[in-house]
C-alpha cells in the first residue's frame, strides 16, 4: 500500500514538473501571473482606469511602425524613404524642441529645474517644450501665445492634434500635415509619454497610492495629477534688461545657455541660420557691444522678442518666455557673454 502512494506521489512530481518546464517555454500553454499587476505603466493608462475621461487624441495602442514615420518627421521633416514631402523647407521640430525630459521631477517645470537638469544631463536649452510628456498635457499655445498668433491659438487650446497642426504652419513656416502624418506623429508622442516611474513618488507617497488604487480610484486619479503639469505656461517679455536685487550672476550657466541654448541654431555647422557665430571673443565681443541696443542685435531684445517670419526670410527666431528663461538666467547669459569675450 505505501509502496503504491509512493508510486503516484512520484508520478505526480514528474507530471507537475514537466508541465511548468513546458509553460516556462510556452511550448504548451502561455504563462500567467497568479495576480495582475496592480500598477499601470502609463499615466494616461492609469486615469482611464481610474475613471478619467479620454482625450481627444488618445491612442489605445500604439502601432511601431507609426511611431517610427512619426519620430522621421519631427526629427527630419519628412519620412526617410523621401514617400511624403518635407513639412518645412525650413526647420524640424528638433530646432525648437528636445524629444527628452528636460526635468528631473516632471512637477516642477520651473526654468531653474530645467537649468539643472540640463547642465548635469547635456541637454539643449530650448524655447519650446519638451515633445517628453506631450502626450500628458492637456492644454497647448497657452497664456501669452494669444498675443503672437491671436485667434489661431484658438483651435488648439484643447487640441494636441490643431496644436500640430498649428506648429506645422506657423512656427515651422510650412505646410497643412495630412491626417495621417499628424497620427504618425501622435504615435511617436504616445511612444514618450510619462511613465509611473518618471513621476517622483517617497515611500509613504506610493503607500497611500496604492491604498487609493483599490479604495478611492478618484482620489488616486488627483493624487496622480498632482506629480506632474498639466500645461506648459509661457509669459513674454520685454527687452529690458532685468534688475535682480542680490543676485550675482553665474558665468557657468550663463556659458551653458549660450553653447546649449543660442549655438543650438547659430553654430555655422548647424546651418538653421543666416546669422552664425561661435563661443569665441569675436562673436561675445560683438554680442557685448550690442545688448544695449533695441534690434535684433541685442541678445536681452532677440531673446525676449523674437523675430518674426517675413517674405523672402521665413526662417525667424522664437522667444523665449519667461518660463523658459528666467531674469537671473538672462543676466548669467550677459554676464557669460561680457567676461568670455573678455578672457
Amino acid at each position: 500500500m505505501f509502496k503504491t502512494i509512493l508510486q503516484f506521489t512520484l508520478i505526480f512530481l514528474i507530471v507537475s514538473i514537466v508541465v511548468a518546464f513546458n509553460n516556462a517555454d510556452n511550448r504548451i500553454s502561455k504563462y500567467t501571473e497568479s495576480q495582475p499587476n496592480p500598477y499601470p505603466k502609463t499615466v494616461s493608462e492609469a486615469l482611464i482606469q481610474f475613471g478619467e475621461e479620454k482625450p481627444n487624441h488618445h491612442i489605445e495602442k500604439i502601432d511601431a511602425d507609426s511611431a517610427r514615420m512619426g519620430e522621421e518627421i519631427v526629427k527630419y521633416g519628412s519620412l526617410l524613404d523621401g514617400s511624403n514631402k518635407r513639412i518645412s523647407k525650413y526647420f524640424v521640430c528638433t530646432d525648437c524642441h528636445n524629444v527628452q525630459m528636460e526635468i528631473s521631477d516632471p512637477a516642477d517645470d520651473s526654468p531653474e529645474a530645467v537649468l539643472e537638469y540640463g547642465m548635469k544631463n547635456d541637454v539643449p536649452y530650448l524655447p519650446a517644450s519638451t515633445f517628453y510628456g506631450m502626450y500628458n498635457k492637456e492644454h497647448w499655445y497657452n497664456d501669452d501665445y494669444a498675443k503672437k498668433y491671436g485667434d489661431l491659438v484658438k483651435p488648439t487650446r484643447d487640441s494636441l492634434y490643431n496644436a500640430i497642426q498649428l506648429c506645422a504652419t506657423q512656427c515651422s513656416q510650412g505646410r497643412l500635415m495630412d491626417h495621417w502624418e499628424v497620427r504618425a506623429v501622435l504615435h511617436y508622442y504616445k511612444s514618450l509619454e510619462l511613465k509611473i516611474s518618471d513621476l517622483k513618488f517617497n515611500d509613504k507617497d506610493m503607500e497611500t497610492f496604492t491604498y487609493l488604487l483599490s479604495t478611492n480610484k478618484k482620489e488616486a486619479a488627483k493624487m496622480l495629477k498632482g506629480r506632474y503639469t498639466q500645461v506648459n505656461h509661457a509669459h513674454f517679455g520685454t527687452s529690458e534688461i532685468p534688475k535682480v536685487e542680490g543676485y550675482k550672476p553665474n558665468a557657468e550657466q550663463g556659458k551653458y545657455i549660450f553653447n546649449k541654448g543660442c549655438l543650438h541654431c547659430h553654430d555655422k555647422k548647424k546651418g538653421i541660420t543666416n546669422f552664425a557665430m561661435s563661443d569665441d571673443k569675436l562673436s561675445l565681443n560683438f554680442l557685448h557691444r550690442k545688448k544695449d541696443k533695441y534690434n535684433n542685435l541685442a541678445v536681452p531684445h532677440i531673446t525676449r522678442y523674437g523675430t518674426y517670419a517675413m517674405s523672402g526670410r521665413k526662417q525667424y527666431m522664437p522667444m523665449y518666455s519667461f518660463e523658459k528663461m528666467s531674469k537671473t538666467q538672462l543676466l548669467d547669459l550677459l554676464y557669460y557673454i561680457e567676461t568670455g569675450g573678455s578672457n
